[in-house]
């Protein structure tokens, strides 16, 4: 072997030995730390930058599909003053919803908002933060309700149906939000004209 050859055979040696040596001194560990670490940091990106980007009006609203709607009159508060006895009550709605988006949807608020359709008077409204867990695509939740915080005053449920000739229509305008969006109007729903307990149900 000549002189020329056997610099180079030792060269590739020395190149081998350095590579394979053990521990934090080999350019194996090297190789492999800077590798992790930047998988590491590509990661991060996406998760706080992409991942966690903050859900938008418009995708929080399309992501969103309701079903199950249910409404009725419920008793809110029985009443035992000097000058009224009796009950009140007030309307009220539930739903469920599904997410039929691609993200994750966590922490929405829901918003209703009540009224008389003809005046156009506020009964009350409900603000409810649901969905603490995750709601992946493709899943529903759990039944959502909403009550309004006015309505009328009855000495009871019974005496409430024998004056449903004053018995207003009304309805609930429905928002949402997420923490990090505006609020968005979805929809509104006529309230029923039902009492919870009590078999009437008056036509809108």
């Amino acid at each position: 072997m000549s002189d020329k050859e056997k610099k180079i055979v030792d060269s590739e040696n020395i190149i081998l030995e350095e590579y394979m040596k053990p521990g934090i001194l080999s350019s194996k560990f090297w190789l492999s730390f800077s590798f992790i670490s930047i998988s590491i940091i590509i990661f991060l990106i996406f998760k706080f930058h992409i991942f966690n980007k903050p859900i938008t009006v418009e995708e929080l609203k399309s992501s969103i599909q309701i079903s199950g709607i249910s409404s009725q009159w419920i008793v809110n508060k029985k009443v035992n003053e000097d000058d009224f006895k009796g009950i009140i009550l007030v309307p009220y709605i539930s739903f469920y919803v599904k997410n039929i988006g691609e993200r994750d949807l966590k922490h929405i608020f829901f918003l209703g908002v009540f009224k008389f359709v003809n005046t156009g008077k506020f009964i009350g409204d409900n603000l409810k933060m649901v969905l603490k867990q995750p709601l992946k695509p493709g899943q529903k939740s759990k039944k959502i309700e909403l009550v309004a915080g006015f309505g009328y005053r009855a000495s009871s449920k019974e005496a409430f149906e024998q004056n449903k000739r004053n018995w207003e229509t009304s309805l609930v305008e429905l928002y949402m939000k997420s923490k990090n969006s505006k609020l968005v109007f979805l929809k509104s729903f006529y309230i029923s004209k039902k009492i919870r307990g009590m078999n009437i149900d008056i036509k809108i």
